[in-house]
Order: structure tokens, then sequence, then C-alpha cells
């Protein structure tokens, strides 16, 4: 941008002196820059001196009362990169200062990180009258956390310009009251100040172009209007309270709809014929909105809108202390949004910032008036509900929450299902902090989570330690490994023609000191929503390698179950192959589950899946049939070598047509993709019969053992299960 002329003298007022001096400790004291320097433009010389300095006193001496040109700051400008209505200049692009502009180097390290201050580096606004005049520089330098400033530091820089612009703008009204003394009617014409002149009871009687202007009203639609006509019409008992020597700050409210700050200075007027005053207008409108960012960003998450932590706390803590006054209890619904993690790695955060807009949305919209919707962190929300009449109550605004968040979503062309998992706590008229509450609802939710996703758990206090227990479960899980608390059960898959065990399944379990052996259901999600995932994971395929290879010749078969996040690391194939190679076991005597539902949203999941398959190891799509993912999963991925039929379609063998010609659809499908079909779940005789009669040869279940720890295995085959035989009264 090419710098205007402008009007301003070189001697500067003691009211800007001192009004910069405070914009320049402010920013100091505030903002954390050590040295911060005001420069202002003297057009009669085309040059820029400075007119306040915060710094060191070396810094003050050198800087304060110098001259430097106008052409070389305007060479800075167009050197430098925009940052909002800032300007930034990177020691690594720019040339040689020009006309010594800052003269002075601070004596600060050079750290070699991307986001550390250089020395050279430079940051400064441009400070501009409400007119687009130009009317200095505003620079800083020096950050104390010896970084560059961040979004949040930048806008309140950019207010701090507009502040110290409007203090210029007013000295330059000021040097000029003198010439309007004399020359009234020409610079009340032609003024960018917006200028009325009022009669006693303050009616307009004459108002300038720049009145005219930012009230978007003609001259003659003013003339003869009250003063408070023209405010906005909630704020015009403000307006009306502007007196002489005290401005009011109001909204406006144009005809076109549109609302504008503006700064409202009233003066006396007072002549041979009596009284009346004269009326200027600040447009403040900037400023405004610059305040109002800063009040949101402290106070409101700046993706979602929604209050954030801060605030959301602050409102549950409101709600406890008014709630004497209110009739029922204040509940705390504490949401998690499921699998977010999977959305931001398959799509990208731009989906999945769109993704968590429009949860939020769907969050607000389905709780009551009244009721308070925070985002406490990335996947996290708080909904705050006072006038909670009872349990059933609370229940029922969950429902709603859970129902109104599912709905099918799609964007970017992609289909997605949300869903939060929440916890609710309730004060029930108890004496509680609203931090006891946050944790309390924090508890059930892990609860709801392990339990199933997408559902709801109500903490209960009298029977509540469990979900604190599952809480101290997650931190018990390094203590588990430390101590090898936990162990492999094998449950035998066998081939139906004969009855012979060929592999088994590893499962995990978990012999907890004080809770006994826990099963899977009661710890697993645990693991996988912490930090360990990956070391259980390592010794869970260490273990069952070693384990395999003890097993005769023909039975050392086994399956590990691995999620879509460990198949996604760049080492498992080398920590595969070590369990493999410690344990001496032939690499395709491993099969590696994978869940059928998740993989598929990684767009490298071919990539992924084909390193281990190169490792001669056989991959298996688990539970195959209830996931979305249906036919396309195995187009896509040619590594899967094995199928394993859900237990779903085996239990209503015999009883649903349906079933049988499915599972015998799925034989075909496996035969001719050349892939292992395992069926899972079988308990009974008959079950196995028919599967035999559908072309299944491999299958697991009750039938045939239940998951048990490692036992010497012998060496001749096991007694064929008779299929044939009439079904049992009661699985096996």
């Amino acid at each position: 941008m090419a710098f205007e002329q402008q009007a301003l003298s070189a001697d500067v007022s003691k009211e800007l002196a001192e009004t910069l001096e405070l914009v320049v400790d402010a920013i100091v004291e505030s903002l954390g820059f050590e040295v911060v320097v005001v420069n202002l433009v003297d057009e009669r010389d085309d040059s820029m001196f400075v007119a306040a300095v915060r710094g060191p006193d070396d810094v003050r001496e050198l800087l304060l009362n110098r001259r430097q040109g106008r052409a070389g700051w305007q060479q800075l400008v167009d050197q430098s990169e925009a940052w909002g209505r800032l300007r930034f200049l990177d020691h690594a692009t720019a040339t040689a200062d020009p006309d010594d502009i800052f003269s002075w180097r601070p004596d600060t390290p050079v750290v070699d990180e991307p986001d550390a201050w250089h020395p050279d580096d430079a940051l400064f606004a441009l400070l501009v009258g409400s007119d687009g005049r130009h009317l200095g520089m505003l620079s800083v330098d020096v950050p104390s956390d010896g970084k560059r400033p961040g979004p949040i530091t930048r806008r309140a820089l950019e207010a701090f310009a507009v502040t110290a612009s409007l203090a210029i703008q007013q000295a330059t009204l000021a040097s000029e009251r003198a010439v309007l003394v004399r020359h009234f009617e020409a610079v009340f014409e032609n003024s960018p100040v917006a200028i009325a002149v009022l009669d006693d009871q303050r009616r307009f009687v004459r108002v300038n172009d720049a009145y005219s202007r930012f009230l978007g009203r003609s001259r003659a639609d003013l003339v003869g209007c009250d003063l408070l006509e023209a405010a906005h019409p909630d704020d015009r008992s403000g307006a009306d309270t502007a007196t002489p020597g005290h401005p009011v700050e109001q909204r406006y409210l144009l005809p076109d709809g549109t609302v504008v700050w503006g700064r409202l200075h009233l003066a006396p007027l007072a002549d041979e014929q009596g009284g009346g005053s004269m009326a200027q207008i600040e447009d403040v409108t900037d400023r405004k909105a610059a305040e109002e960012s800063l009040v949101r960003q402290a106070h409101f998450d700046a993706l979602t809108g929604l209050a954030n932590r801060f605030e959301s706390v602050r409102r549950l803590e409101g709600a406890l202390a008014a709630r004497g006054r209110a009739r029922g209890s204040v509940a705390v619904l504490f949401c998690d949004l499921d699998r977010l993690k999977l959305v931001n790695d398959a799509h990208g955060h731009a989906v999945g910032d769109a993704y968590l807009r429009e949860v939020s949305r769907r969050l607000a919209e389905s709780v009551r008036d009244g009721d308070v919707v925070g985002r406490l962190s990335g996947d996290e929300f708080v909904v705050i509900a006072p006038n909670i009449l009872n349990r059933a109550d609370a229940a029922q605004l969950a429902d709603r929450i859970v129902a109104q968040v599912r709905r099918p979503l799609r964007l970017a062309g992609l289909d997605f299902t949300p869903s939060l998992s929440i916890g609710i706590s309730l004060d029930e008229g108890a004496v509680v902090s609203a931090d006891e509450l946050l944790a309390h609802a924090d508890a059930a939710m892990y609860r709801a989570k392990l339990e199933e996703r997408g559902s709801w758990y109500l903490y209960e206090a009298s029977s509540g330690s469990s979900p604190a227990d599952l809480l101290r479960l997650r931190h018990d899980v390094a203590h588990a490994l430390e101590h090898e608390e936990f162990v492999l059960h094998y449950q035998p898959i066998v081939a139906l023609d004969d009855g012979r065990t060929v592999g088994h399944e590893a499962l995990l379990r978990w012999q907890h000191p004080v809770q006994g052996l826990l099963a899977p259901g009661q710890f697993l999600d645990v693991v996988l929503d912490s930090e360990y995932e990956t070391p259980v994971t390592d010794w869970v395929l260490d273990r069952a390698c070693r384990d395999a290879a003890a097993r005769p010749a023909g039975q050392r078969r086994v399956s590990v179950n691995v999620s879509s996040v460990q198949v996604g690391r760049r080492d498992l194939p080398k920590v595969v192959a070590a369990a493999l190679r410690r344990a001496r076991l032939d690499p395709s005597e491993l099969v590696l589950e994978l869940t059928e539902d998740r993989l598929l949203a990684r767009e490298d999941g071919d990539r992924l899946l084909q390193r281990l398959r190169d490792l001669g190891v056989v991959l298996a799509v688990d539970d195959f049939g209830t996931g979305y993912a249906g036919l396309s999963y195995l187009e896509r991925f040619d590594a899967v070598g094995m199928l394993k039929l859900d237990r779903s379609f085996i239990s209503s063998l015999g009883t649903r047509p349906a079933s049988r010609h499915i599972v015998s659809s799925v034989v075909g499908l496996a035969r001719d993709c050349g892939l292992q079909l395992v069926a899972e779940g079988v308990e009974t005789r008959e079950q196995a019969r028919l599967l035999v009669e559908c072309g299944v040869q491999l299958a697991q279940g009750y039938l045939f053992g239940r998951p048990a720890p490692l036992v010497p295995v012998p060496a001749v085959p096991a007694q064929p299960v008779p299929v044939a035989l009439p079904v049992p009264a009661s699985p096996v």
C-alpha cells in the first residue's frame, strides 16, 4: 500500500504524548515485548519521527525524536508479509535496512527454531485514521518468550494499533480547533470526522457529509430529528446521558440494518443567539469488533463457538450457586465424541474440523433453553443443565442428544454416523463442587464408553465406585506390564471333517491382583484408550508366537487380534518379524485378525496391510459381515487371506433359513477369492453339521473348547466332533 499524505503537525501535544506513552507501556506490560516504538508522520518534510519509546534506557536515548524517511518505511512495507492488519518482516527475506530505519539491533541470541524470533525480524502496524490516512507506525521487538507472536497476541496488538490511531486522530482534531474557529464553515463541510450542530433540544440543525455517511442517511433526512433517533433503539438511553466532556460509546442502526459503533462527543456552543452544542462521532466499529474478538477468545472455543473450558466451569459454578433459588438439580453431561481421531487420520483435519462443527451444532440444538454447551478439549464436550427435575429428566436429555448427534452426516462427499458417549452426574441437593461434578460425569462417560460407544451412563454415588475404579484401572496397566499380570488364553480352531485342532486364537486376560481374572470386556478398552496399547500389543505378539512354537506340528497356527491403530505403526512389521524370529515360528503360522469396521477408513490401509503380508503372515478379517465395510473391504485389500464369519450368522443356523443361505454365499465368496474361512461361535453339533453341509471346513466355539490357559497338547489328533448326532438340548 502506498502512503497517503496527512495533516499531522510535527508538534506533538502533551495529551498525545501521554497517551502514546500509555499505549507503549500497556503493550510491554500485557503482550510481553521488551521494546515498543511509535513513529508519527510529519507532512511538512515528508518524514517520520519517533514520538514514543518503551524499552531500556539506551534504546530510548537512541531512538526518541529520531527522524526517518517515509520512503524507507514504504520499502519495508513492500517487503513485509501481511499478518492481518499487521506487517511482518522476516530476516530471511528482507533486503538491507533502507535509510537505517531501525538503526538498532537487539542483543539477543539467534535460535535455530522455526517459530523463534530472530534479532533481525520486524513486526509493525500502520497507524491509520478512520478516513484511511496514514498517521504513523507502531513497531515491537524482543518478545519475552523468544518466539514469534501467536494469533491472540497479534489481534491484541492490532487493537492497540487502533487505539494509537484514534489517539493520534484525536490529536489531529485538537490541533485544528483554532482553525475551526476561523474557518468553521469550510472545515465543517470537508472534515472526515462526523460533525453535527444541535440546538438546545438536541435536534439536528446541520450535519456534515461524514455524519451523513456514518448514519447512512441524507442531510435533509437528519435535520430536525432528535439526536436520540439516530442511535440504536436499545442504546438510546445511553445517548441521552451524553454530556460535554463525557463521551458515550453506543450502537447506531443504519437504514439497511447494519449496526455500527460510534463514540459520541458533545461540545457546548454559545453565541449571542443562545446555546446549543456540537456533536462528533468517532467510528469505533473496528475497535469494538477487536475487543469483542478478544472477549470471545477468552471465553469461547474458536472452532465451534461453544463455551470453552474456562467459561463452562464458570457457568457450572454459577448454576450451583443459584440452585437454591431454583427447583431441581444441576446435571452435568460429559460427552466424548467417539472415534474423532479416526476421522482426522483418514480424511484430514479439514474434514475433522467440519465434523466437529456439525456435531457441535447438533449438540447445541438438542439441549433445552437455558442449558449451556461447552467444548472442553478436542473431542470432549459438556452440557450444563440446571433445573433437572430427576434422573429420568437427565436421561431423557441424554437420549435426545445421542439421537440428534447420531443422524447420518455427509461431508466432502463422505458419509459418517457420529456418536457421543455420555456420562451424567447430578448434584441432587448435595453440596458438591463444579470439579467434583465434572469428575463424576467424566468417570461415568468412561463407563459408558466401555459398555457401548454411543450410549450414556448415570453416575451412582452409593455404588458409584465402579467408574472411579475404571479410571484407576487405566493407571494400573503399566503395573500389569511390569509385573507380568497379563496372560493369554487360547481357544482351539478345528477342522470340521475330523475334529483335528489346527490352531488357536490368543485371547488376552488380566490377572489383576485385587479384582482377580478380568475378561477383555472389563479392561480392553482401557488399554486401547491408553498410551500402553502399543506395549501390550507387542507383548501379546511375542507371547503368542512363543506359545505357538511350543505346540506340536500341525497345531502351531495362532491368531492374534490387532487394532487398526496398531496396523498403522511404522515399526509393526519389524515387531512382528522379531517376535517370529525369537520364537522360531514360521510366518505362515501367525494370523493377524483385523476388525472390519475401522481399517477401511484409512486411505493408506492397503499399503499398511501389504507391509505385513510381505512377511508371510496371514491377514484375517474378524467378525466378517457385521461391519459397515461389506464386500468393498475384500475388493480393496488384496493382502487379506482369511475371513472369520461372525457368530451372529452361526447362532441362527437351523432356525432362520436366510442364515444358511448367507453362510453358503460367504463360503462361495471365500472359495472364489481364494480365502480361508473360519466360522466363529459354534456351540451345538447341529450348527457344526449344517456348516459342513454349507462347505465350511474350519470352525471355533464352545463346542470345541472354551478359552483356557496354555496346557501341554497331545501329539495325536483330538477325537472328531460327531456332527451328525442329534442336536443336544443345550449348548456345550
